[in-house]
């Protein structure tokens, strides 16, 4: 690894040991590529932890021009954190109004109850999690607020998007689990969840089991319902490897809530994570917070990694992406493989590929937009799309 990247890694936590910081001195004595650390740091999620702690260990060591940046950039995180922690509790507000309950996961809530400092943890959107009895109210109230909702993959008219928006069940349709709205001035994304794991994967990680074993955080003087430590580590290992490890932060939160909960339920979390098959999804996400991070895990998760050779392999490979240039990061065919190796019963392998397969999208229901058509017709026509869209793309060489 690269003297810029070591200086992240060493740099990428809340709580620096003396050994760490001493590396730290030693490699701010190097010829660094200062513009490029800054670059990283922006990429993978991690600048206020980087100056945070280069600010403390030695601000002496790094030039005047990058300190500022660093520090100026702190403070913007700070300010932006705050204004969406103030908006989360608003909507929260409202949906208390509404008898909706919310459960809030990541954003605001992992920053403080895993990083302790609201300023430290670097988010964009706000994810709550609600019952899927409640979701066209909760939707319908935010589009009162002045909400819009985001569409990623298709374009839609005005009139389609009406229609999208008036259907009751199209939430089928969305195979994250989540509607992605958007305030009007495009500074709060906001995502309601009525699942956390996305459709086609065989994790049973079920709302009612969250909503069991939810605690409360404090969010500037509100008690907030959140995950609950030993769900949210297994949520943050799914969530990482879906995205493929594609940002240092997500190892960052692992190591981070492994450090700041030493009462962890362990035995709690494996056997679960055994029960709904995904104890390969978090073995390796640990693995990659020991070997990056050098979080201390507990003998009987060595115990665990030992018996599965492939996790070691899982783990190496998603550290390789996790720094690689950005034309090398993995496509759409070596994603749905490493999801498949994650995976290490059959039944979810082929439950991952079959859904992958045939659940509707919102571009399938864009086809039809006004059909009204039962959700089953597009179970039907998505492997016709697919068969049709590799068709015309096998018949143009040409294309790229």
């Amino acid at each position: 690894m690269t003297p810029e990247i070591n200086l992240l890694l060493c740099c990428s936590t809340t709580k620096i040991e003396p050994l760490k910081a001493e590396e730290v001195q030693s490699l701010v004595q190097q010829e660094l590529d200062w513009p490029k650390l800054i670059r990283l740091a922006t990429s993978h999620g991690v600048k206020p932890l980087l100056y945070q702690n280069l600010s403390k260990i030695c601000p002496e060591a790094v030039p005047p021009a990058i300190l500022t940046q660093l520090q100026k950039d702190f403070r913007t995180n700070a300010l932006r954190n705050l204004h969406l922690t103030k908006e989360l509790l608003k909507i929260l507000d409202i949906f208390t109004e509404h008898n909706i309950p919310a459960l809030c996961f990541k954003g605001p809530t992992l920053a403080v109850s895993t990083y302790g400092d609201l300023s430290l943890r670097q988010f964009s959107d706000l994810d709550i999690l609600i019952h899927e009895r409640d979701l066209v109210k909760a939707r319908d109230l935010m589009l009162n607020q002045g909400f819009q909702m985001r569409f990623h993959v298709i374009e839609l008219t005005e009139k389609e998007e009406a229609a999208f928006i008036g259907s009751k069940n199209i939430h089928q349709f969305v195979r994250e689990c989540a509607y992605e709205m958007e305030n009007k001035q495009g500074n709060v994304l906001l995502e309601i969840h009525w699942e956390v794991i996305p459709k086609y994967f065989a994790f049973p990680l079920k709302p009612e089991y969250l909503w069991e074993n939810s605690q409360t955080v404090t969010l500037l003087g509100t008690n907030v319902a959140n995950l609950s430590p030993e769900d949210t580590l297994l949520l943050l290992c799914i969530h990482g490897a879906k995205d493929c490890w594609d940002k240092l932060n997500r190892v960052c939160d692992i190591a981070e809530l492994v450090r700041t909960h030493p009462q962890l339920a362990w035995e709690k979390v494996l056997e679960q994570a055994k029960r709904q098959g995904s104890d390969r999804v978090l073995l390796h996400g640990l693995l990659l917070a020991h070997k990056l991070l050098g979080t201390s895990l507990p003998k009987l998760v060595w115990q665990k990694i030992k018996r599965d050779s492939t996790i070691g392999a899982i783990a190496t490979q998603a550290q390789k992406w996790l720094f690689c240039k950005r034309q090398e990061r993995p496509n759409g065919m070596q994603q749905s493989l490493f999801h498949l190796q994650i995976q290490p019963r059959w039944r979810d392998k082929l439950w991952y590929t079959f859904n992958l397969s045939v659940t509707p999208t919102p571009s399938d229901w864009a086809l039809l937009p006004h059909a009204n058509l039962p959700p089953v017709f597009y179970y039907l026509l998505r492997p016709l799309r697919i068969f049709r869209k590799q068709a015309v793309y096998k018949e143009s060489p040409g294309q790229t």
